[in-house]
Parts: structure tokens; C-alpha cells; sequence
């Protein structure tokens, strides 16, 4: 649902997701069309994991800030799937695909060069982009907590 696909959005289809990445990368079988479609209509309908979480008022106030302007991760990270499926560069070194937040906690490590280890270090400018992924150099500790706790429940 958020084609093209990749970091760099140039796979223009699963088909060629899964020959670069199960074929080429990892040294898999060749696919073919039918049984690449076959895994897409899979991966589609896996249901989201959810993590258990307890800072409930935390969580409400990380939702809060990533929503608003102070942020503004919603401005790219938005609608069902969390994304505006288009191409941006945040300041990271290049142009990548402005992936889904759905499922975030579970895909660690994080970026595209899996610079942050964890959810926080995403906002380290070394490694998130700065004020260029989002508006995030004034948040304090505590909304970065706060922030990470939302994105968890995603």
C-alpha cells in the first residue's frame, strides 16, 4: 500500500522488493510473479503487534505532541498508515521514503542506516536528522520519553 517501496523508494513493486532483498541480498531462490504475489497478499494481512504498555498518561501526551505543530511528525508521518508515502530528505544523507510508523517498536534498529539502536537515539541529531526530521531540538527529556512512548504503541 505504499509503493514504490524501500529506503530510497525505487522498487516500483514487491516483485522487486523480493529480488533485491530475498534474491540478491540474502542469496534466496528466484521468485516469480505468482509467488511473489502471493506473499504480498500475505504480508498484507498480518495483524499489527501491539506492545503492552503502562504510562498511559505519558502515552497521551507523546500522542499530543506528535500530533501538533511543535513537532511535527504528523506532517509527514499521517493518515491510516503513518505515512505521506512520498520521498523527503530529513537531513540524513540522501532522499528515502517516508516509511510507515505502524509497527515502529518492533523494526529496531532504527533509520536507514540503523544509527539509532532505540527509539531515543532516533532523536540524537547525529543520527535523526535534526530539524529536518520533524521539529524535535527543543523537545526536553521528558517529551522525548513521552514521544517514545506514544511511538511504541504504534
Amino acid at each position: 500500500s505504499t509503493l514504490p517501496l524501500h529506503w530510497e523508494g525505487d522498487m516500483p513493486t514487491f516483485k522487486h522488493l523480493v529480488d533485491e532483498v530475498m534474491t540478491r541480498r540474502m542469496g534466496g531462490f528466484p521468485v516469480d510473479e505468482k509467488y511473489a504475489a502471493a506473499l504480498a497478499r500475505w504480508i498484507d494481512v498480518q495483524p499489527a503487534v501491539r506492545l503492552e504498555t503502562a504510562n498511559s498518561a505519558g502515552i497521551a501526551r507523546g500522542k499530543q505532541l506528535f500530533e501538533s505543530t511543535d513537532a511535527a511528525c504528523a506532517s509527514c508521518h499521517a493518515d491510516a498508515l503513518l505515512t505521506n508515502n512520498q520521498t523527503a530528505d530529513v537531513g540524513t544523507g540522501g532522499l528515502f521514503q517516508v516509511p510507515s510508523l505502524l509497527g515502529l517498536a518492533l523494526r529496531g534498529p532504527f533509520m536507514h542506516d540503523g544509527c539509532a539502536a532505540d527509539l531515543a537515539a532516533r532523536f540524537d541529531p547525529a543520527c535523526g536528522g535534526g530539524d529536518q526530521h520533524g521539529k524535535t531540538s527543543q523537545l526536553t527529556p521528558e517529551q522525548i520519553a513521552d514521544l517514545v512512548a506514544y511511538l511504541e504503541t504504534l
